[in-house]
């Protein structure tokens, strides 16, 4: 006789694999899996305690704690700090008309069964549809026509899933009125990069009863960022509902959200030359801008950190986190951490450049200026063993390769400092 389910913790894993998760419920299993759903194989954050034993049901919510699934441990191990469990996953509630809908458009996330789409051609697709896709899909006459729009986390930055959807609906729409039958669903899935988006594509084609498979026209991403940044013609290929969904994602440079990172010694002067180009930015007055100052987040949004390693990435990520929000809603976010490891850096990179634009600005003031200047006795303390994991003096800067400015404020003015960041942004067209 099988033993009883064990209850186990609840957790929330990380978008990737959340949607695996989600995939798994609706019968898809994600690639490179060879075990049909609902059997899964998943990384997760591993539980307070001991590893969890065979039995133990899991009980897996997104970011807002909402329970999404229950999975039922066979075997799990630990390495490199996280948990590898395989096991089954089933919905962590029955599923009924009343439950609250979850994610834009929840109206179009259907499983499988429920969408009518036997026998059609299928466009599986994350970005916009061009003409040629849509001609590609409606080649043989009569066949219904299913789009398929991915929702999920994305390697290559593009348009929200939302904005990728309304435009889609519009050319759903179109076909209708030619007289073709077609569909429009939403389903979750990541994005990898790499191969694995076309066998997943593959899958999720086949879940819906697609017997013919139209793959999406990937766009030339130099060519779109020509058009999107005012340097090219508009593509005579993209429908105009396609053309708005970029344009939603990419505005011109001086509508875009940016994200202004100064990276640099304590005492290099970044501080100071920030908050002068938010002043000046301020002062333009075409720009809307935020401020996030090192020591001032220190005492609010990170109020509780240490000066760990593990501290002081998670201070400049969380900077990273509210400067991104602000670049998403066309904003200028200027931080000023120290920053000074480069995997942290590029982490916040990432986050800006989903939605706007980054520029890294290195203040590459030398050690001996900053300990010259030291008005804090910061660095006098350090070297006196009485704080630990000094960056400069018991722990490293990364300087950055990637730098888009260089400044050494040793004989540079705060103004001419000012002045060259302006100028930077001004010769970009951002201001």
């Amino acid at each position: 006789m099988a033993a009883e389910p064990t209850p186990g913790p609840a957790l929330t894993p990380d978008p990737i694999t959340l949607t695996i998760l989600e995939l798994a419920l609706l019968g898809i299993a994600a690639p490179g899996s060879t075990a049909p759903p609902p059997a899964v194989a998943v990384e997760l954050d591993p539980p307070p305690g001991k590893k969890p034993a065979p039995g133990t049901e899991l009980t897996v919510t997104d970011a807002e704690g909402a329970p999404v699934a229950v999975l039922t441990v066979e075997s799990a191990a630990t390495r490199k700090r996280r948990l590898t469990v395989t096991g089954t996953v089933r919905r962590a509630l029955p599923a009924t008309d009343d439950d609250e809908p979850r994610g834009a458009y929840a109206g179009l996330r259907r499983a499988p069964g429920r969408a009518k789409a036997a026998a059609a051609a299928v466009v599986v697709t994350r970005d916009p549809v061009d003409l040629r896709t849509l001609e590609a899909a409606t080649a043989k006459a009569g066949q219904p026509v299913l789009l398929i729009v991915l929702d999920g986390p994305r390697a290559v930055p593009g348009p929200d899933a939302a904005d990728v959807v309304s435009a889609t609906l519009t050319l759903r729409d179109r076909l209708r009125r030619d007289g073709r039958r077609a569909e429009l669903v939403v389903v979750p899935a990541p994005q990898y990069g790499d191969d694995r988006d076309d066998e997943l594509a593959e899958r999720i084609a086949v879940a819906y009863g697609g017997t013919r498979v139209v793959p999406a026209q990937p766009p030339s991403l130099q060519a779109l960022h020509d058009w999107l940044d005012g340097t090219a013609a508009e593509p005579a290929d993209w429908p105009p509902a396609s053309r708005h969904a970029w344009r939603r994602w990419r505005p011109l440079p001086h509508e875009r959200g940016l994200v202004l990172l100064f990276t640099g010694l304590s005492g290099s002067g970044k501080s100071t030359i920030a908050r002068a180009v938010t002043d000046r930015i301020a002062e333009i007055g075409t720009r809307t801008v935020t401020l996030l100052d090192g020591d001032v987040v220190r005492r609010n949004l990170s109020a509780g950190l240490g000066f760990s390693k593990e501290d002081r990435d998670r201070n400049v990520e969380r900077i990273g986190f509210v400067a991104a929000e602000i670049a998403r809603h066309g904003g200028v976010a200027v931080c000023a951490p120290i920053a000074p490891f480069a995997a942290t850096r590029a982490r916040v990179r990432a986050l800006a450049q989903a939605h706007g634009d980054f520029l890294l600005i290195h203040v590459a003031t030398p050690l001996a200026e900053c300990e010259r200047r030291d008005r804090k006795g910061l660095y006098a303390r350090a070297r006196a063993g009485e704080i630990a994991e000094f960056t400069g003096i018991s722990s490293p800067y990364e300087e950055p390769g990637d730098a888009d400015l260089v400044l050494d404020t040793t004989g540079l003015s705060i103004t001419a400092a000012r002045d060259a960041v302006i100028t930077l942004l001004d010769q970009g067209g951002r201001l």
